[in-house]
């Protein structure tokens, strides 16, 4: 009887039972991979290969403040484009438990472009504007201090020679994790 007293006098959270611990997440992950961009000026487009790299630091479980730089080049009809980028912003994780070991999120980034035109390889005309990148992808955590970027897709606005141009960005690679313990 004096257990039943007892369980019945003490207070709700307390008959809920032990709690489930939260998942650390790592303090700092760092991003390196492939980029693919397909510039769509309006008139023409083209394809570009290249790099890029980011440095993400987990302000909270859920929200990661991003710096990314990236370098993607393309030629087409003897028009070579380079385009440089650095980018900052949020990015918001859903961070749970699952059996595929997935971690889907989204962002939002804002920053500076640069591009350089050679046509023909002599004639070179460049330019540089504010741009924007959102968009969202999948990480696939292999272990607590790595993963692989399964996919991060993002549209890329840019504001080069007096008009905009729609990009679509997209990435894959492998993150490394630093600090903290296992990501969900």
């Amino acid at each position: 009887m004096s257990a039943w007293m007892a369980l019945a006098c003490s207070p709700v959270w307390a008959q809920q039972g032990p709690k489930q611990p939260v998942p650390n997440v790592p303090v700092v992950e760092l991003f390196g991979g492939y980029a693919f961009a397909r510039f769509d000026t309006g008139g023409s487009a083209t394809n570009g290969n290249g790099l890029m790299g980011s440095f993400g630091w987990n302000a909270k479980r859920w929200l990661q403040i991003v710096a990314d730089t990236s370098y993607n080049t393309g030629t087409t009809n003897g028009v070579k484009n380079v385009l440089y980028g650095n980018h900052f912003g949020p990015r918001l994780f859903y961070r749970s438990r699952n059996r595929l070991g997935l971690t889907p999120f989204a962002e939002f980034l804002v920053g500076g472009s640069h591009v350089t035109t050679t046509v023909g390889g002599t004639l070179q005309t460049s330019d540089t504007g504010f741009s924007v990148k959102g968009g969202g992808g999948m990480d696939l955590n292999l272990s607590p201090h790595l993963a692989v970027r399964v996919l991060n897709a993002d549209y890329y606005r840019t504001p080069f020679f007096g008009r905009h141009q729609n990009t679509v960005w997209i990435t894959a690679g492998v993150v490394l994790r630093l600090g903290g313990a296992r990501p969900e």
